[in-house]
Order: structure tokens, then sequence, then C-alpha cells
């Protein structure tokens, strides 16, 4: 049988700790269908009492085990100190404040046990508000995709919908292969990580969660990016960029590829720019257009009109915000 390492970075998540782990160990559905299931917690120098609790929680199962920093190192640190010390045949990290869904992460194995050509699995993106009762996690699949790297990656270099990046379940030679996550994307380092990961073989996608994404009021990551237009658009661009300078370089059609990228980003621009301009923020409408200018000079001279047909919701978009200037 098949051996899975799941590895959790903590920073002052005392709180929310056993209910993570509670959630990987629910009525033991993942071990019934595994070799081996080890826990990492890796704390990096929380300031409340996380390791305490993980203490306690590692004296209760001997799966789980403790990594403790002695210094904050940012969280990229203990992300690749999560791939160093996989050693299983599968692997994923699951961040302390989110929730596992068992029966759709067995799923993903018995997905990549079946299909040796396929590196990893994505779930469907679901999140909760930190404010509000944890969801239900007991999301079977009832559906699966397997797409070849190449297809994949052109899919997210076309579109511009999320990726459900935020929790991979891969196979840990292939992470092995790929190496770490890289500092330099301190947002979209995930989105980076799974483009690189799908050029090493062949992507599923099951449509429930492997992970619920929890949301927090104040969030560890600059919310005014998330606010920002132009920030989120950015940080996706450099997160392309640099794939397209390392293993998406050796893609045949990288060049078409990042120039598709670089368009869709544009035409984003532009109708956010529209959308500034119409709500009479000048100055923000300016600072789009002029990024999308230097995209793609076509897409904001010539109106997209295209992209509205293509992005769901994008006309009930335009009612709403037309809706609120004219109120």
């Amino acid at each position: 049988m098949p051996s899975l390492d799941i590895v959790i970075p903590c920073y002052n998540y005392a709180a929310l700790l056993p209910q993570c782990v509670g959630s990987i160990l629910d009525h033991d559905i993942l071990a019934r269908g595994l070799d081996d299931l080890r826990i990492i917690i890796i704390d990096n120098a929380s300031t409340d009492n996380s390791v305490e609790v993980a203490r306690k929680l590692a004296e209760g199962d001997p799966r789980i085990r403790i990594v403790c920093h002695e210094k904050n190192l940012g969280p990229h640190a203990s992300f690749n100190q999560a791939i160093d010390l996989a050693r299983a045949d599968y692997f994923m990290i699951l961040c302390a404040d989110d929730l596992a869904c068992a029966h759709a992460i067995s799923s993903g194995i018995q997905l990549l046990e079946r299909f040796p050509n396929v590196s990893f699995v994505l779930g469907a993106y679901v999140e909760f508000f930190s404010d509000d009762t944890p969801p239900e996690t007991h999301f079977r699949p009832a559906g699966r995709r397997l797409s070849h790297g190449p297809s994949f990656i052109e899919r997210c270099c076309t579109g511009f919908e999320p990726v459900s990046a935020h929790a991979i379940l891969v196979r840990t030679s292939m992470q092995k292969k790929i190496g770490h996550y890289r500092a330099s994307l301190p947002y979209m380092d995930d989105l980076e990580m799974v483009l690189r990961l799908a050029t090493t073989g062949m992507v599923a996608e099951v449509d429930c969660p492997l992970a619920i994404r929890r949301i927090h009021s104040s969030s560890s990551l600059s919310e005014a990016l998330w606010d920002e237009k132009l920030g989120l658009l950015k940080e996706r661009e450099a997160a392309f960029k640099s794939f397209f300078a390392s293993e998406g370089s050796n893609m045949p059609d990288a060049e078409r590829l990042h120039g598709i990228v670089r368009r869709a980003l544009a035409e984003v621009a532009y109708w956010s720019a529209a959308s500034h301009l119409f709500r009479q923020r000048g100055a923000e409408a300016a600072s789009l257009f002029e990024y999308g200018y230097r995209l793609n000079r076509i897409s904001m001279l010539v109106p997209p009109v295209g992209y509205l047909f293509r992005k769901q919701g994008a006309f009930k978009r335009i009612a709403a915000v037309v809706s609120r200037a004219s109120a």
C-alpha cells in the first residue's frame, strides 16, 4: 500500500491546530488505505502556545512529529523544509489554519496509484471565513479530469480563473525533482509551483476540495494586495515570468504561451481600468491602463470585448458597477 506525508507549517495557530490535525485523522479514513501516514508539524517560532499544543497532539498519536524553529524564518522556509523532509510516496502541505478533506485526499491517492504518469492532484477551491462555523469536510469526488501537462499549462495561461494550488497532493519523486518554492514569489508561489510540476507529467483534478481554506478577517497576506487589482495582476505576471524563465523555457511554444498570459493580463487590466474610470477613480484607472499597455498594446487600444464573453459573470459584474455608480 502507498504512504503519505502531510506537513503542517504553523505560526501562532494554537487554537486551530487541533482542528487541522483532526481533519486529517478523521475516522482514520486516510490510514485505512495507506501503508504509512505521517503528519509533521513545523512550528515557525510561534509566540503563542502552538508548540505545547503540537506536543500534546504528538503524545496522543505516534504518527505526529514536530519540528520547531528557534527563529521565525518566514513561510517559505517551512514549505521548503517540508519538501526536504518528505519521504513517503505522496506528499501534501496543509496550512495549520485550513482543514483537510480526507475522502478527497484518499481518492486523489487512488488516482495517483492508478495512473503512474500523473504527477499531482488538485481539488476544487472552497473557502470559509474564520468567524463562521467550519463546514463539513466529507467531500467525495463525483468526477475527475486528467490533463496532459502542456494542456493544463496552456489552460492556466489562457484563463484568469484561480488555480486551486493552496493544497497540492503530489507524487514525492516529482516534487523532489522540481525542488523548492521560490521565495521571490511571496503571494503566488503556489501557482508557479503547479506550473512547474505540470512539466513533469499529467495533472489530475477532482471536483471537490482536497482542503478547505480558512479566510481570516485579518489575513497574514497583505489585504491591500488582494483589494488592489493592479497588485494582483503584477503578482500573477511575476509567477508566469518566473516559470517561463525556468522550467517553462524548455516548452516548445513557451514564447507563444507567455504572450497569451500577457494578453490575458492586459485584457483584465483594460476592463478594470474602465471600471475604475466609471467610478471616478482616475488615478487607479490610469495606472491600470499604463500597466496593460506595457503588456499588450493592442488589447488597450482596441476594446477586448471577447474577454467579456469568456469571463464567467463579466456582464453581471458590469451591471453591478453601473448600478452602484448610479445610486
